[in-house]
């Protein structure tokens, strides 16, 4: 039997079907644009950064203007000119490690704090992975960056209350020698090493800089033992804390009760509930006073905490996070044997965690910073809460009003660390719900 030559077609066929089999084993190179590409891309890179770097300072200008004001006597700062920096600061006669057991511990624990957390940020890991897999690191990021600034900050202290004129080089040293050990931490991590030495320079500059400016000028002490700042600020955290707590627990209790539950007229009740965020404090002022005074409850802290046990913004805010559960879970945590109570607190509230702590936070602010209410039921000054203890700071004397500004930063320091402690939650709570 004679064999058919292949024609034409045939041949055409095979070269096409061992083309695409020689494209599937072996794959196109990608092209990465050479160059160019590269260069357009770290362009973009400094660009955003150089972008965010201006939004930073747009917002942190007012701070440090507040700080600059607090440090300079209102008079001697116009006599001088009225000049961008601060004028005529008087300095206290210390080292880092100067002022009684509590005031030191409470010093190290902060510039601890403020270097693992930048080391962290800037690490770009987790926090478990980072003192898991980057120990090293981390001790020599926290640990000699803290040995670094309390044996290098000493001398400038002497410097500014001398007044000696090596203040700036003694401060540069400083910077150098923490930056150097900030940037080696952060290249131990993986960093590019010059990505890690701006970061370790930023890093040194903060902390060295926050460390003179909030130990070092004799006006924090003032504005401490000014009216009792240090009583007024105990009590306004008494009092915050108790306010958290109860509108915490009364609003998980009853966005459970309206999300879960069935009773009559559920749906009026809840309206009336939310209702209530239309009132100003204004409205139901006198009435509350009127209350507070019949039960006796002037300069206490049933009369401070008790009228906000309860908050409709809580309510509402986690009554959304429970809406927001799969009805399924109910039904299995039933078949578990689990009651209400048992359902809320071990299914329901770690599911809505994140909404809990950012009305967690929110309700702590809003306590911290009340005036209106403690104004109206304290009139002992020995109960007096911390906004009323810092408007009788700033109407003392105006000669001293730097005194004022100094007493309401300090204030301000509990607010901070609330907000740099729970800004992960914060984040989540306020953005949950917004990618399915």
């Amino acid at each position: 039997m004679a064999t058919s030559e292949p024609n034409e077609t045939t041949e055409v066929l095979d070269a096409i079907g061992s083309a695409e089999l020689s494209s599937d084993l072996e794959p196109a190179p990608v092209r990465t644009g050479g160059p160019s590409l590269a260069w357009r891309r770290n362009l973009g890179i400094a660009f955003q950064y150089a972008w965010l770097l201006v939004l930073a300072l747009v917002i942190l200008t007012p701070l440090l203007l507040t700080v600059r004001q607090a440090l300079s006597p209102p008079f001697r700062w116009v006599n001088e000119g009225a000049p961008w920096h601060p004028a005529n600061i008087a300095w206290k006669d210390r080292t880092f490690w100067s002022g009684g057991a509590a005031s030191l511990v409470g010093r190290l624990i902060v510039v601890t704090f403020l270097f693992a957390w930048i080391q962290k940020a800037y690490s770009g890991v987790s926090t478990r992975r980072w003192l898991s897999e980057h120990r090293s690191a981390a001790a020599l990021g926290v640990g000699g960056g803290l040995l670094a600034t309390a044996l290098l900050s000493t001398p400038v202290f002497g410097s500014f209350h001398a007044a000696d004129g090596r203040t700036l080089g003694l401060f540069a040293l400083a910077v150098a020698v923490v930056a150097v050990i900030e940037g080696a931490a952060l290249w131990l991590v993986g960093r590019r090493p010059v990505g890690a030495a701006l970061a370790g320079i930023a890093t040194a500059v903060t902390v060295v800089g926050i460390t003179l400016v909030a130990y070092g000028p004799v006006v924090w002490t003032q504005s401490w033992a000014a009216n009792d700042l240090g009583g007024g600020m105990y009590r306004s955290f008494v009092m915050a804390v108790l306010i958290t707590v109860a509108q915490v627990l009364t609003s998980i209790l009853a966005a459970y009760a309206f999300v879960y539950l069935e009773f009559p007229l559920k749906r009026l009740i809840f309206a009336v509930f939310m209702a209530t965020l239309l009132l100003p404090l204004e409205v139901t002022l006198a009435a509350n006073i009127t209350t507070i005074q019949r039960m006796d409850w002037f300069n206490s802290y049933q009369g401070l905490v008790l009228p906000f046990a309860a908050n409709a913004i809580g309510i509402f805010l986690i009554h959304q996070g429970f809406r927001g559960l799969p009805k399924d879970l109910r039904d299995a945590a039933r078949l578990d044997g689990y009651g209400h109570l048992g359902f809320l607190f071990r299914v329901a509230v770690p599911l809505t965690r994140p909404v809990i702590a950012a009305f967690t936070v929110i309700s702590a602010l809003q306590a911290w910073n009340q005036y209106l209410w403690p104004r109206s039921v304290i009139n002992d000054p020995t109960f007096a809460t911390l906004q009323l203890q810092l408007r009788a700071v700033a109407t003392a004397d105006p000669s001293t009003a730097n005194v004022a500004v100094a007493a309401a930063l300090v204030a301000a320091v509990p607010v901070l660390i609330l907000l740099i402690a729970f800004q992960r939650q914060i984040v989540r709570g306020l953005t949950a719900g917004a990618v399915k």
